[in-house]
């Protein structure tokens, strides 16, 4: 079978795990590919050149006709991308695009569709009405089951903007209704229940549960603590907190409720953050270290394994790839009930989960994990990570939705 992923992006959190499962399925034996704005992996592995998303002037005369009539799609997007701006909110997009997607060639040439993050990328209109071939889609967030939104949190904060919310959510409703052999799957049940609440995807014959995976490491890229903290300039002695977020300063990714905990915290902790931007905390007893937005995996590997712990204080999260690669590494993860991460941290395994979604909380189990010298056994964490996921375990799964789509 030819499964094609696609993804607005090959970057950001959903490019990764696309990216990772496409990789999974490759070494299962199937032939799989990937299309992006940025990136695009033809069915033998390969990375093209794909001139489908590159820009192309128009000619004077279709210039001249653009000018005079310009169509829908074009004139929605137009006004969309002025007024964005107003909109208070981590990201939103449309189901709308210019771009014919179901003409691109990999698009063409697969046997299945395994959509990831889409919005701006894929015009539903369009799209869905083209073609019969099987379809997954694969969640990464709230937005396959809601207009422009991506978090529920962003739309109770936008009530000005729900005619927009509500016609972006019809024309997607209205297209997926015509995908008559259809998938849907999410890395975490909680996003899965979620979306079945809704209905958008009532149609579609499968609906379950697959993590997302990660490349499990093997010894030799686990330095001891103390090296991978000489590298980073830390001491052995310094209780070490790391937090990792594309962008720091995303309400979402918690930032303001840690700075809260970590300003009134009663003992010296060295905060690491990984992503872009900066973070002061108001406390003597916190030294903040910065690495800033992080693209050489060496340099991600030492902060994991001169961590004592991963904080990750989502107030909505699906199944975090920082998790996932904690866990790899053997880094236990401090989280709140939220999500992916209450189904798969286990404070007598790999982490604690606290107890209510506040600063003062998350403060007491910090000090509690430090205090308490809680003893948590790296090559349990590690091993939670193998059992659950690696590429094998989630290419097995995909494989058998495939097969079950295409039989």
């Amino acid at each position: 079978m030819k499964v094609l992923h696609i993804n607005t992006s090959n970057r950001g959190g959903a490019g990764i795990a696309a990216l990772r499962l496409h990789e999974a399925l490759h070494v299962e034996g199937i032939q799989s590919a990937f299309i992006s704005k940025g990136l695009s992996v033809d069915f033998n592995n390969n990375i093209i050149k794909d001139s489908f998303f590159e820009y192309k002037k128009p000619s004077l005369l279709k210039r001249f006709i653009a000018k005079i009539s310009l169509s829908t799609n074009n004139q929605l997007i137009s006004k969309f991308n002025s007024i964005k701006k107003k909109i208070d909110c981590e990201i939103v997009s449309l189901p709308v695009s210019k771009y014919k997607l179901h003409e691109h060639p990999l698009v063409l040439e697969a046997d299945i569709i395994n959509l990831h993050w889409v919005g701006d990328l894929v015009n539903y209109s369009t799209f869905f009405n083209n073609f019969s071939k099987p379809i997954v889609y694969t969640m990464h967030d709230m937005n396959p089951f809601k207009g422009i939104f991506h978090y529920q949190t962003d739309e109770n904060k936008n009530p000005d903007f729900k005619d927009w919310e509500a016609n972006m959510l019809n024309i997607k409703k209205e297209a997926l209704i015509n995908v008559n052999n259809g998938a849907l799957v999410s890395p975490s049940k909680w996003l899965l229940d979620e979306a079945i609440k809704t209905g958008v995807f009532s149609n579609f014959k499968t609906q379950e549960v697959i993590q997302n995976s990660i490349d499990i490491k093997s010894a030799k890229t686990f330095t001891s603590k103390e090296e991978a903290r000489a590298d980073l300039g830390l001491t052995t002695t310094e209780k070490v907190i790391l937090f990792v977020s594309n962008a720091i300063e995303i309400e979402r990714k918690g930032l303001k409720l840690l700075k809260q905990a970590l300003e009134s915290i009663d003992i010296s902790i060295t905060l690491l953050t990984v992503g872009k931007g900066e973070v002061t905390i108001a406390n003597t007893n916190v030294l903040v270290k910065s690495l800033g937005f992080v693209n050489d995996i060496d340099k991600i590997t030492k902060a994991y394994n001169a961590a004592d712990v991963l904080v990750l204080p989502s107030l909505e999260d699906n199944l975090p790839n920082t998790m996932l690669e904690a866990f790899s590494y053997g880094v236990p993860v401090i989280s709140f009930m939220v999500g992916g991460m209450k189904e798969h941290i286990d404070k007598n395994s790999n982490g604690i989960l606290v107890k209510d979604l506040t600063s003062k909380s998350l403060k007491q189990t910090v000090e509690d994990f430090f205090n308490k010298e809680n003893k948590f056994d790296t090559d349990k964490i590690k091993q939670y990570a193998a059992d659950n996921f690696s590429f094998k375990n989630q290419a097995s799964k995909y494989i058998s939705v495939y097969n079950r789509l295409l039989n």
